[in-house]
């Protein structure tokens, strides 16, 4: 692996909500999600203990990696720091739950039974809670920060690279319409094919809607299918890939996420206009995807859970080094989400693996970077 290769790969982990009430005793309640200001005064903390918990390796508080932590150079306020899905359940009139110790979620499917979307058609976005409230904490916090170098992230942004960040079409559609989706497409393809494109049309709306009132242009997106996995490759072809090309034509280039293994989703992946990472549950074909999509994406992947839980050391380092061999050479990130009993030690053995293989890991402190 020649030198140049070498500063393309590289490891990062993220911390889940779970372990930082549990270890960190964080409290991730209705205040943290709606006052930006409390919320920066914790995510400082949070930061800190990160910091002491966890360097000189590279594991931040990065939202499961939808954080760039790289266009994060100033302080910043984030508003409406949701999961993507979870804003849009919410303004389709769900309840949002927050109960502080895990991820937040939605009370319902708020679009469950529904046979006909023309009512969904004319929604005004602006008028409906949550995204209300969000509008007027970014038009606050406009005013108060116009004279100061800190940044103001709105709801489906996380940084200020202007990479939007929404769910997938297909795992929007099951978050909305709840497990009936699974087996709407072969009682009426035509209707879960109007109502995925829908939903993507609504992901522009309300995507346009927050950058615009942030003064943020908009230069790529992130397309989480969470659930994609879940789905066969003719569906992807038929539902997700046209509504991703909808995404992908009005917010440029485009970061895809599927969970799981998703070997028999690669080519679909392909089909999706303006690709520039894809970014893979374990045991899907680091070979297979790398001689699909060429030398220049970039591929992230995410090793499997239970061999984070249940492997030894020695699994962890056998699994990076076969990535690495699969990889080719190619730009690669191994990226993993820290959740309640993953064993610290298996997580050092990520990093170490990099370094017998000589791949360097660089640490940068943000507590550092913010009070500069």
């Amino acid at each position: 692996m020649e030198k140049a290769e070498k500063q393309n790969i590289s490891a990062e982990g993220s911390v889940s909500v779970g372990v930082l009430h549990s270890e960190g005793g964080f409290v991730f309640d209705e205040k943290y999600f709606f006052d930006p200001e409390y919320r920066w005064q914790q995510d400082l903390q949070i930061a800190q203990w990160c910091e002491e918990k966890y360097s000189p390796y590279p594991i931040y508080n990065a939202e499961a990696q939808l954080v760039q932590l790289e266009h994060q150079p100033l302080p910043y306020r984030q508003v409406g720091g949701l999961q993507p899905n979870l804003i849009l359940g919410a303004a389709l009139g769900a309840d949002l739950i927050l109960p502080g110790n895990l991820d937040p979620d939605i009370t319902q499917h708020p679009l469950q039974g529904i046979k006909d979307i023309s009512t969904l058609k004319n929604i005004c976005w602006e008028a409906q809670k949550p995204v209300n409230i969000f509008l007027e904490q970014l038009d606050s916090l406009k005013h108060k920060y116009k004279e100061t170098a800190v940044d103001i992230f709105p709801p489906y942004f996380w940084d200020r690279s202007g990479r939007a960040t929404i769910h997938g079409p297909l795992t929007t559609a099951l978050k909305l319409m709840g497990e009936d989706f699974f087996i709407l497409p072969f009682t009426d393809s035509e209707f879960a094919s109007e109502f995925v494109m829908w939903i993507a049309r609504a992901y522009n709306q309300l995507i346009q809607l927050f950058a615009e009132k942030a003064e943020l242009s908009v230069t790529g997106i992130h397309i989480g299918e969470c659930s994609g996995s879940l789905f066969s490759a003719e569906l992807w072809e038929s539902l997700a890939v046209p509504a991703m090309n909808e995404l992908a034509e009005k917010n440029g280039s485009v970061r895809i996420h599927s969970c799981g293994k998703s070997d028999h989703l690669l080519e679909q992946m392909t089909q999706v206009h303006n690709v520039d990472v894809i970014n893979i549950g374990s045991d899907t074909s680091i070979d297979r995807c790398r001689k699909l999509v060429g030398e220049q994406v970039k591929i992230e992947v995410i090793p499997d859970v239970q061999l984070l839980n249940d492997g030894s050391t020695e699994n962890i380092e056998a699994w990076v080094k076969k990535c690495l061999d699969e990889n080719n050479g190619g730009p690669l990130k191994i990226q993993f989400h820290l959740d309640s009993g993953i064993p610290f030690e298996n997580i050092v053995a990520i990093f170490q693996a990099l370094q017998s293989s000589g791949l360097a890991f660089s640490y940068e402190s943000l507590v550092d970077r913010w009070n500069q």
